[in-house]
């Protein structure tokens, strides 16, 4: 029975072996069913194959689907497990090894998945993992379809890449990605390679040559800075949006060789431009020579008079214009003008002034011309009564002048620290001898303290001590003690209190921290004033005038001058950023002593010339002083003996430090942003000066002012407590300088002309 069991077991264990045997076979033929069928090579075939594949899978496994085509094409496909679902992959026809793995592709980015190839590998990833594998990285205009992750970079020749990533941003898949590098104006984009193959297309038709290099312009009648003016007010020279401002129209003007220069946005743009320039550049129809040329920076009365010393300094110019009737150069009627400015300019420019300047517009019954360059300061414009080969010569001087002035904002710190320390200590006595009304002898010692206080003095104490004690006493003048410890004895001799002995004792300390930030600003080479303090009355004489009365009238004359800060400065600018500074700054403040001849100011100045760099700070001078005063007074030889000699003298101690020095810095303004930024970082420190005292209460509320927003920290911040010592004063208190942008100066605008008939 056991053989049995055994034999029947050995029998059902051959028999399972084999169905297992079986299902893989079956397997292995099942699976083909999604069947791939070889046939021979075909010559049309851009990839060079062994065979052609037809698919056929329905809702099939896409990792089944992958070993597939593994086995059929011998590519090795490695699916991430991540990657779970179904796709549906017919072909018609039979497909090429590499197309049947681009119709994977296909299906896979249809199911949200990606087929990409690292290093010969293909790999199935989610699609918003794909971009991060992919190390194919093509450039150049090769040409790549398919629906593989590549990554391909666009070299831009024209174009900015800056301003074409919003162009090309929303035609890229959103798992995708795409970025400019502005270093070498590129874009570099990630994505399908079917969809960069249709980017490339687009950047090719936009990346295209809009002009040719800059170009000029000669021009044979018209003057440049007149033309360019016109043409810029014409033609829209502006850039509009993000528009790269490379792109833009501009248009310059070049004095020096009458042309102008010209960049478009395109050679049409460039061939408008020419013509209407053609166009606009024609002799004058009228023989006027008569010309107004409106100033923008300069002074009319300033510039005219520095015009009228250029013409009066060539005898040549002076002839041309200024030649009588019957003279070369006078075959025009309005060349009459020109005899009477021709004296005029003769005059040293020196002599002539703002009323020379416009002497031939003030209003009379027979105005007289005046000279050939009039000032009219109503308008801030020049008048030149010239022929034309003058008036461009003039006119390019005045382009060169008429700029705009380039402005100083100057910082100033200055910092003094001074300690005064004094100890005084004394003692006086005083004794009378005898008896009754019999005086037999007297003796002490009358010492008077450093300030020359009368309570200090032991005589003038004792006959206050003596009124207070006598109130039926009507003639006393109470006498304050001196400041600090008064320790006395009194005595009474004959019904009359005196003070035998006093001891005086006082230690003064005083210390003094003044920090001044006096800031201006100013035009280059113009000076600059700041004054911060009163304006003190002195006297400077005085008589008595007797009238027909016998009436004596006392008068006295005073003057005024400025007691406290006071900073002048003339900054001149140079070309390579250095500033030549005049600078005179004085601190005054008046002595707490009056006398009868008058007070006592006290004053600390300096005046010097400097040369900093923009930005930089530079110390202008200062004062260390260190003053000791040791004063003694006594009776000779017993306030010498030691030990007792203290009760015969009076000491007294002084000493004194004083630091005193002077920072400054200035900054150069070259545009109306620098100006803009220094007004309201000081605007924003007054603000946070005035948020640190609380509003008093008032019947009406004050209204609330506008809040200035906190831009950065004040270039100066408030003071701080100083130690009254030299190394411990403030080096400048100052932060970094502004950066500084240079700006261009503007065109002038075009002159009127006047045609004189």
């Amino acid at each position: 029975m056991q053989t049995v069991l055994s034999h029947l077991q050995k029998n059902f264990q051959r028999r399972l072996v084999q169905l297992v045997v079986v299902c893989v076979a079956g397997e292995s033929m099942l699976l083909p069913l999604a069947y791939a069928q070889f046939n021979s090579p075909q010559s049309n075939i851009a990839v060079p194959d062994e065979g052609s594949v037809t698919l056929s899978f329905s809702n099939a496994d896409i990792e089944s689907v992958a070993n597939v085509l593994a086995k059929a094409t011998g590519q090795t496909i490695l699916v991430d497990p991540k990657v779970k679902g179904t796709i549906n992959l017919i072909s018609n026809k039979p497909l090429t090894k590499s197309k049947a793995l681009d119709a994977f592709s296909t299906a896979l980015r249809t199911s949200g998945f990606a087929l990409v190839d690292v290093s010969g590998v293909y790999r199935v990833v989610a699609a918003a993992d794909a971009k991060l594998i992919s190390n194919s990285v093509t450039t150049g205009k090769g040409k790549q379809d398919g629906d593989q992750i590549i990554t391909r970079v666009f070299r831009l020749n024209f174009e900015s890449a800056n301003n074409l990533l919003p162009v090309l941003r929303p035609l890229v898949s959103p798992n995708n990605t795409i970025n400019a590098y502005p270093g070498n104006n590129t874009i570099v984009i990630t994505d399908y390679a079917s969809n960069i193959q249709r980017i490339s297309k687009l950047i090719e038709s936009i990346d295209a040559p809009t002009s040719s290099d800059v170009q000029s312009i000669k021009l044979q009648y018209a003057i440049a800075t007149d033309m360019a003016t016109i043409l810029s007010k014409v033609l829209d020279t502006a850039t509009t949006g993000g528009a790269d401002p490379s792109l833009k129209t501009m248009i310059l003007a070049e004095p020096r060789s009458n042309s102008i220069l010209v960049r478009g946005a395109s050679a049409e743009r460039i061939r408008q431009i020419r013509i209407l320039v053609a166009r606009l550049d024609v002799p004058t129809a009228n023989n006027g020579n008569i010309w107004v040329v409106p100033l923008k920076n300069a002074e009319a009365t300033k510039l005219a008079v520095t015009l009228r010393a250029i013409v009066a300094a060539d005898a040549s110019l002076s002839a041309q214009v200024g030649s009588a009737p019957g003279q070369p150069g006078s075959a025009n009627p309005a060349a009459n003008l020109n005899q009477p400015q021709a004296n005029q300019q003769n005059t040293a420019p020196g002599a002539m002034g703002s009323s020379a300047a416009t002497s031939a517009l003030t209003s009379s019954s027979n105005p007289t011309t005046g000279g050939i360059i009039q000032a009219e300061p109503a308008t801030n414009s020049i008048i030149i009564t010239a022929s034309e080969p003058l008036y461009r010569n003039l006119r390019h001087v005045i382009e060169q002048l008429d700029r705009r002035r380039t402005q100083v904002y100057i910082e100033s710190l200055i910092a003094e620290v001074s300690s005064t320390n004094a100890e005084e200590l004394g003692i006086q006595w005083q004794g009378l001898v005898g008896s009754g009304n019999q005086n037999v002898g007297f003796g002490g010692t009358n010492f008077t303290n450093a300030a020359g206080q009368t309570g200090s003095n032991i005589l003038g104490l004792g006959s206050n001590v003596n009124n207070i004690l006598n109130p039926g006493n009507p003639s006393g003048v109470p006498i304050p003690p001196a400041p600090g410890l008064n320790l006395g004895m009194l005595t009474k001799f004959n019904g009359t209190y005196g003070m035998s002995a006093l001891l005086t004792a006082l230690a003064t300390t005083q210390g003094t921290n003044i920090l001044s930030t006096p800031n201006l600003i100013t035009l280059d080479n113009e000076e600059a004033r700041i004054v911060v303090g009163q304006n003190v009355p002195i006297i400077t004489g005085s008589y008595a005038q007797t009238g027909s009365t016998s009436t004596v009238t006392p008068f006295q004359t005073y003057t005024r001058q400025d007691v406290g800060l006071t900073l002048r400065v003339r900054p001149q600018v140079s070309d390579n950023g250095v500033v030549k500074m005049q600078i005179y700054q004085e601190v005054s403040s008046i002595y707490n002593q009056s006398f009868a001849s008058g007070i006592i100011l006290n004053k600390r100045n300096i005046e010097s010339n400097v040369l900093v760099d923009d930005g930089q700070i530079i110390v202008l001078g200062g004062l260390i002083e260190d003053k000791y005063n040791d004063g003694s007074s006594g009776i000779p030889f017993l306030k010498d003996i030691p030990w007792i000699g203290a009760l015969f003298r009076s000491d007294a101690k002084t000493r004194t430090k004083t630091n005193l020095l002077v920072f400054i810095r200035p900054y150069i303004l070259r545009d109306k942003d620098q100006t803009a930024d220094i007004t309201t970082n000081r605007l924003n420190l007054v603000q946070k000066t005035e948020d640190q005292f609380k509003q008093a209460p008032m019947l009406l509320p004050k209204e609330d002012l506008s809040q200035i927003s906190d831009l950065e920290s004040p270039l100066i911040p408030p003071g701080k407590p100083v130690d009254p010592t030299p190394n411990n004063l403030p080096s400048s208190g100052l932060t970094k300088p502004i950066p500084v942008r240079p700006s261009n100066a503007p065109d002038l605008v075009a002159p009127i002309p006047i045609t004189i008939q």
